[in-house]
């Protein structure tokens, strides 16, 4: 070929790279400031109907986003460049520029010399990649934690599954906005804001961190949820959620009763709806499932989302959603893949393998590092990972297969003999993989795998498989592991405690430490991390809206009385207000009273006693015990309701109402206890 051939093929090649560089600037240009469109964030249907409320925060977020303007710095020959706003006028103008500078270069081409030209294309190949490097940080990590939401909507699977005319689909007649990760339900309330939203915290290396967070509203229902729970009484919490029907932590906790109770759709159904109300408080650009957000989860807002998530998918894998509990586990992978703190890396194998994810399994295995504190650095030294990687490639290519088993054999042998006990399989000889460990925490891994994915094994050329070469290493066990390979192994970690303590595997619960056994834990929020924040301290929250324990009788009154109906703000605070000065009156009263002195001691001397002026024992403890309920069982004494029921307004006949049944009933009790002592 001559040079001049040469040459002509160089430049080409030139060109084309020049072309496909100034495209991806065109759409990194595009795509840096997108303007969101008022149709795009209403809903996705003609029978989607939204709120008031979200509609003018969403038109809100819309008008800030077209306020804004990025500057575009555009060159030309003999100026200096110049920072113009970007805006739809001015479109043809950067084409324009764009052009220019592109004929420019390409005339400029046909002057270069060879040596030019190779240093041209270098140099261009240099800047493309060190562009992808930066817009695309961790790109070993996305591969595996990015999520396909189409693949998020269990519905759409049962369909594939069954057939549209099988399942019954609720979408019509829905009144709620749609969602990636919940279906709405019809029998659902209507969605208001109620104060849960999220927040950038910081951006770095390319990913950026967000938190939830809770307004002074939905702090306010925090503090009651709190309150509820610690009466223990699940009539108070089903009256919250009924209160406030997006309550996360609320839904949580119910969907764990109703669980209990075996009302596993009532559960599922509170899961969902915790899902939902957390994908209408995400951030504008929380891009969940891109591989690019984070969520930190000692901070107590974000553990939440969390648990609905882990919970979610746990239902979905009763309903036969393999593919979305998969694409679930990808997503709760995601919001803290250094840290995993619900052990998701120990379940997406068995999730992955049963969606037919095989592929998924080898490359994870054969890719996927970590910083070897709660797992190994090479997680092909996971029993999980090891076995599974071995059953996925025996899926793809069986004859590649036996070294990847063998190998997981090798490592971990007491394995085989418990997949093959919980299969009710014989014909091997188990005494050779009877490596007992003293490890509690590679033990419990072991059978963590067994318990999770031993009907995967019930294939009858799967379990052939699987005895054949068993067989063939039964006299190559002695390098078995002895433990976890890395740094804490000693003990269980904390995250894989709360992922045995959510996976409700009866079995392996006798495997957690007794500092986790002997601790008592919520399981709206089971076993906290010790280094746990917060947004808010909820003791200031408290002695800022007046709820304390010592009112639990005035909130107990008008939650019943009113029905789910709540006062204005102001006229909550009055009735709060007044109860605290009836509280400092009475203390004031009994504060110049000696300790351990009985009420109206005052009037009691030594020459009462003499005189025989005193009430019988009986009447004393009775005062006495009465006095002692005022403090500690909420309950207030007749004038003290009187007085309530004085400053309470006409306008509020209910509270009226309730005020005066409560007299009633406390001065009924009183003639009861007369006519006892009588």
């Amino acid at each position: 070929m001559s040079s001049r051939a040469l040459r002509r093929l160089q430049k080409q090649k030139f060109e084309d790279e020049l072309a496909a560089a100034n495209e991806d600037f065109e759409e990194e240009t595009q795509t840096s400031a997108p303007q969101k469109n008022l149709f795009d964030l209403l809903n996705e249907g003609d029978g989607d109907i939204d709120d008031d409320d979200d509609e003018e925060e969403e038109r809100a977020i819309v008008e800030e986003q077209k306020e804004e303007k990025i500057p575009l710095v555009v060159e030309e020959e003999n100026e200096e460049p110049m920072s113009v706003p970007v805006s739809k006028s001015k479109k043809n103008k950067k084409k324009k520029a764009k052009a220019k500078a592109k004929a420019k270069k390409q005339k400029d081409v046909s002057d270069m010399s060879m040596k030019e030209l190779d240093d041209a294309l270098a140099e261009l190949k240099n800047n493309r990649s060190s562009k992808t490097e930066t817009t695309k940080p961790n790109s070993s990590y996305n591969e595996f934690i990015r999520v396909n939401q189409r693949n998020l909507d269990a519905e759409a699977e049962m369909k594939r599954m069954f057939g549209s005319r099988i399942v019954n689909s609720e979408t019509r007649g829905r009144v709620l906005k749609r969602s990636k990760l919940a279906t709405p339900k019809v029998d659902w309330a209507p969605y208001k804001r109620n104060g849960l939203g999220m927040e950038l915290v910081e951006t770095k290396n390319g990913i950026s961190y967000y938190s939830f967070k809770h307004n002074d509203e939905y702090q306010d229902a925090q503090l009651e949820f709190m309150n509820a729970v610690a009466t223990h009484d699940p009539n108070a919490l089903m009256f919250l959620v009924s209160r406030y029907p997006y309550h996360v932590d609320g839904l949580l906790q119910v969907s764990e009763m109703a669980k209990q109770s075996g009302d596993w759709t009532a559960a599922g159904d509170c899961i969902e709806r915790a899902l939902y109300a957390c994908e209408r408080a995400f951030h504008p650009h929380f891009a969940f499932g891109s591989g690019t957000v984070r969520l930190d989860y000692r901070r107590a807002e974000n553990r939440s989302f969390f648990l609905a998530i882990f919970r979610h998918i746990q239902f979905l894998t009763r309903r036969g959603c393999w593919r979305t509990a998969f694409e679930f586990c990808k997503l709760l992978l995601s919001l803290d893949p250094d840290s995993d703190p619900l052990g998701a890396i120990l379940a997406i194998d068995s999730y992955a393998l049963t969606a037919k994810e095989y592929s998924f399994v080898v490359d994870m295995a054969s890719t996927w590092k970590t910083d070897g504190k709660l797992y190994p650095v090479d997680i092909q030294s996971l029993p999980n990972i090891a076995y599974s990687s071995a059953y996925a490639k025996f899926k793809l290519a069986p004859k590649e297969s036996n070294d990847l088993l063998q190998s997981a054999i090798k490592k971990f042998p007491s394995v085989v003999p418990r997949l093959l006990e919980k299969l009710g399989e014989s014909g091997l000889d188990d005494q050779p993989f009877l490596h007992t460990t003293t490890n509690t925490y590679l033990d419990l891994l072991q059978q963590l795998f067994v318990e999770r994915t031993f009907e995967l094994f019930k294939e009858p050329e799967v379990l052939a498989w699987l005895k054949e070469n068993a067989q063939a290493v039964s006299t190559k066990l002695n390098n078995a592991h002895k433990k976890v390979d890395c740094v804490q192994n000693e003990e269980i970690p904390l995250s894989v405690s709360r992922h045995i303590v959510l996976t409700d595997i009866q079995r392996l619960l006798s495997y957690l430490p007794s500092a986790v056994t002997s601790e008592s834990y919520h399981m709206y929020d089971p076993l906290p991390p010790p280094d746990s924040v917060t947004g808010y301290d909820l003791s200031d929250r408290m002695r800022q809206s007046g709820a304390s324990t010592d009112q639990g009788f005035f909130d107990n009154i008008l939650r019943n009385l009113l029905g789910g109906r709540r006062l204005p703000q102001e006229r909550m605070r009055e009735i709060q207000n007044l109860v605290e000065e009836l509280r400092e009156q009475q203390q004031n009263q009994r504060g110049d009273q000696l300790p351990g002195a009985f009420p109206g001691g005052n009037d009691f001397d030594d020459e009462d006693y003499m005189d025989g002026n005193f009430d019988d024992d009986d009447d004393n403890n009775s005062n006495n015990n009465n006095e002692m309920q005022n403090h500690n069982g909420h309950h207030h004494t007749e004038q003290d309701i009187q007085d309530l029921l004085n400053a309470v307004t006409d306008d509020d006949l209910e509270v009226q109402q309730a005020l005066a049944a409560e007299y009633e009933q406390q001065r009924d009790a009183q003639n009861n206890n007369n006519r006892q002592r009588q």
